[in-house]
């Protein structure tokens, strides 16, 4: 109360409006904490706090782009957050893999897509190699990608948007190039093939791993192996 108090005029207009309100709610920590949001969503932040750094996306957007964040960004509501800062996990959610899956599972806004974690992620079925090499490789590329990305922006002043706009689904880009090394390197992590269809794919490893864990043994889901 007293940190909070130094910040003059809110802490006066919410002693004013606010707390004869919270006191008169059933929930005591809303009366105890009154000049407090009722959700600070301590969990993420103490998630995040031993991080180097962390994965986010906009829960609604075109491209629907996992991007680094850094620890003096306060993610809000419009974000979903990824409490890694493995560059292994940030290559897997960023390839046609994951993004076949997304987009079989996704909802829509408008135009937009709109990420959603309860079945864009959580149903989502990692990689079950155990090759430490192969791995490296997904980080490394991730890590390449996460570079160059940050470069062209910077450069052109741009937002990752207008850089996939110009750039994905041109074969002579560099970000195309990446793009194509990274999933290449990840299709190896799931043994699958260029003529596989993936999402049938994908929902059989779904329903295989299910099966494990219903048994009691172990799978790698997003951490690395």
């Amino acid at each position: 109360m007293e940190k909070a108090s130094e910040y003059t005029f809110p802490f006066n207009h919410i002693q004013t409006y606010v707390k004869p309100e919270r006191l008169k709610r059933r929930e005591v920590n809303l009366r105890r904490r009154w000049w407090i949001f009722k959700r600070t969503n301590e969990p993420m932040r103490n998630a995040i706090a031993r991080l180097n750094t962390y994965f986010i996306i906009p829960r609604v957007s075109k491209w629907s782009i996992f991007i680094p964040a850094g620890l003096d960004w306060l993610p809000g509501d419009k974000s979903v957050v990824l409490t890694t800062d493995d560059f292994y996990i940030l290559g897997i959610v960023t390839s046609k893999i994951h993004r076949s899956w997304m987009n079989s599972q996704k909802s829509t806004l408008g135009g937009t897509n709109a990420y959603t974690p309860t079945t864009c992620f959580e149903t989502f079925p990692f990689p079950q190699t155990l090759d430490t090499k192969l791995v490296e490789k997904i980080r490394e590329k991730a890590k390449q990608l996460h570079q160059y990305r940050s470069e062209q922006m910077e450069a052109k002043q741009w937002g990752i948007t207008t850089l996939y706009n110009a750039f994905f689904d041109e074969p002579s880009s560099k970000l195309y190039k990446l793009h194509a090394e990274l999933d290449k390197f990840v299709m190896q992590a799931y043994h699958f093939k260029e003529k596989d269809d993936i999402l049938e794919k994908l929902l059989e490893l779904n329903l295989e791993l299910a099966e494990k864990e219903k048994q009691g043994e172990s799978i790698i889901g997003s951490w690395a192996p």
